[in-house]
């Protein structure tokens, strides 16, 4: 298959703003409709087992968070929720290049959840405020391998505290890849594998997409292409993997139902995509690349819009953050998320049995020493024009 489909992706992007509360039921019903689609076939459900969204207080004096759909999950709340009986207000973003043009464009929420990649541009546009670690009753129990993370601390001022982290690899049919199952083979190198042309996918966007050639390209930062020389290799692996692509997708369900269906080998995903998989009791496997697996790491912000609202606000915005930083909140989202999380304590409560399905273990910085830690592209302008002109065949 040398050509994307673009209805395909087309759906792909509204079906992920569906989930991240982009559109009304109304706006929704419409833009289906124009597709041919009911909004019965839409999956609006997260994977993640037993969720159970937390009551929001409301009212203007309390805290608004504005984060992916999912994270307002009630496990997530629960030390808040004992305080005040109720959670913060909640508001979902589709992708965060959304998050930051509404919040340009005056969308005033309290705490935001961030990925290190994007702290620098939202700082540099004066969206991110000081956080006060004192304030914060799990932050001595934060693995000290992520307290200080890339941007977390700008200009001498801490605007950022790591929540959450996880890796970007290869989940694959083992069964259909036989080939690949031993570890000594696990390589980026199957996504450009012709055996498996029109049964591959990537993910669509600079950080997941672009810097996975650069590492497979072995480049000394793959998330840096200022050289031009560096760049032109990595257009030229975009290049050559593209008639190879089912498509692109930032869609982990689609992903994941294609991988599940057959219709896909291999795919770039996030680690939550093994555990969905294996918990269907699919023959799957995440890879350990030779090359090296992208690390990500996300967490929390305070907004600057917050400190016009007085102290008692920006210590609800703190108890906010404490509360997703709880030992609790982390064990959950080991669990049912598949991701690890930043307090140690987290792991504690976790069997070593559900750690290994999930490519975790007691001790995280095993993992999170082998990995590439996302940081943001550079010049993203011109690496971002190189992307869509790539995937437009030119």
């Amino acid at each position: 298959m040398t050509q994307l489909d673009p209805t395909r992706l087309d759906i792909n992007r509204i079906t992920d703003g569906i989930r991240g509360g982009k559109y009304d039921r109304r706006q929704m019903n419409a833009i289906l409709g124009a597709f041919g689609i009911s909004t019965v076939m839409v999956p609006l459900a997260s994977s993640a087992q037993d969720e159970v969204p937390a009551q929001s207080c409301g009212g203007s004096d309390t805290p608004l968070t504005f984060t992916w759909s999912g994270y307002d999950e009630v496990h997530f709340h629960q030390q808040y929720i004992d305080k005040y009986g109720c959670a913060s207000n909640f508001a979902f973003w589709g992708d965060e290049e959304e998050a930051f043009a509404k919040m340009r464009a005056g969308f005033s929420p309290d705490v935001m959840a961030p990925c290190t990649y994007k702290l620098r541009q939202w700082y540099d546009a004066g969206l991110l405020g000081n956080i006060d670690t004192s304030l914060l009753s799990n932050w001595d129990d934060i693995l000290p391998s992520l307290k200080n993370v890339d941007d977390s601390i700008i200009d001498g001022k801490r605007i950022f505290v790591p929540m959450d982290w996880g890796q970007t690899s290869v989940t694959f049919r083992t069964d259909l890849a036989p080939e690949y199952v031993d570890e000594e083979n696990h390589s980026w190198g199957i996504l450009w594998d012709p055996k498996y042309a029109g049964r591959l996918s990537m993910i669509d966007s600079l950080i997941d997409g672009v810097a996975v050639a650069g590492i497979y390209a072995r480049l000394e930062n793959p998330y840096d292409l200022s050289d031009p020389a560096d760049m032109e290799t990595v257009a030229n692996l975009l290049r050559e993997q593209l008639p190879l692509l089912r498509y692109y997708s930032n869609s982990m369900t689609d992903v994941e139902n294609s991988l599940a269906s057959g219709e896909l080998v291999a795919a770039a995903t996030w680690n939550s995509s093994i555990v969905a998989l294996s918990n269907q009791g699919l023959p799957v496997a995440f890879m350990k690349p030779k090359e090296g697996a992208m690390t990500w790491v996300c967490g929390l912000s305070r907004s600057t819009m917050n400190d016009d609202q007085g102290d008692e606000m920006i210590l609800k915005a703190h108890e906010v953050i404490d509360s997703y930083l709880s030992p609790e909140a982390g064990a959950f989202e080991i669990v049912s998320y598949g991701y690890g999380h930043a307090n140690v304590k987290a792991y504690e409560s976790v069997s070593e049995q559900e750690l290994a399905e999930r490519g975790l273990s007691k001790n995280p910085d095993e993992l999170l020493s082998t990995g590439i830690f996302q940081i943001a592209m550079t010049p993203e302008d011109q690496i971002q024009i190189m992307f869509e002109d790539v995937k437009a065949g030119l």
